[in-house]
């Protein structure tokens, strides 16, 4: 299948604070527009606080789609000036390719790197501090629209309006949305990880036993 984008915006964070207890983030990002290294661990300069939730090798590089945003407004529309590419703390920015149609395990050529999903971004407290919003979370996950994570395989330089190519689809794949909905469904139901997670190709090892 055909599936392509290009990269609107690369966003690199500075080491700030959020919430009551001023707790250090990366989730502040801003607009980079010079040619910058993705590594196996991130982008060059991009501040990674806790890698328990955010960075390292299977959190490598954040793709959340600027689509998402409209759906944001929609549902909170007193919020709709906040909601803006860059604010939720996504690395990359573009239009064209959506959790709906990304699926785990996809390998994307992105410039000359490649890459590929491991896993959603399951949205933590720090979105809700960020917009103000305790319900924040909870809305990215219900609609399935948190975006995604990508391990590098062939790490490379990444600039702005680099294509976004799919290369390789693995069989029996899901989309980044339909695991948030088996996510929501186990919880709901109580039923064990291994029911919804375990046979998903190139999910990474964390999300196997969420």
């Amino acid at each position: 299948m055909t599936l392509s984008s290009r990269i609107d915006q690369i966003y690199i964070g500075q080491l700030q604070q959020i919430g009551p207890s001023q707790t250090p983030t990366g989730i502040f990002k801003s607009a980079y527009n010079e040619p910058v290294l993705l590594t196996p661990e991130g982008l060059e300069g991009d501040i990674q606080v806790d890698r328990r939730v955010h960075g390292g090798p299977e959190k490598a590089l954040y793709h959340f789609p600027a689509e998402n945003y409209a759906l944001l407004k929609q549902a909170l529309p007193h919020l709709e000036a906040s909601f803006i590419p860059g604010s939720i703390g996504e690395n990359i920015s573009s239009h064209g390719l959506t959790d709906e149609t990304v699926h785990i395990g996809d390998i994307f050529r992105i410039g000359s790197a490649l890459v590929q999903v491991s896993q959603p971004r399951r949205p933590c407290w720090k979105v809700n501090h960020k917009y103000g919003n305790g319900h924040i979370a909870a809305l990215l996950m219900s609609q399935g629209i948190s975006g995604w994570y990508y391990r590098v395989l062939e790490p490379d330089t990444l600039t702005n309006n680099d294509p976004i190519t799919l290369i390789e689809r693995l069989p029996d794949s899901i989309s980044v949305a339909e695991i948030w909905q088996r996510f929501v469904e186990r919880l709901q139901k109580r039923l064990p990880v291994e029911a919804i997670n375990r046979d998903i190709p190139g999910l990474s090892d964390e999300w196997k036993f969420e």
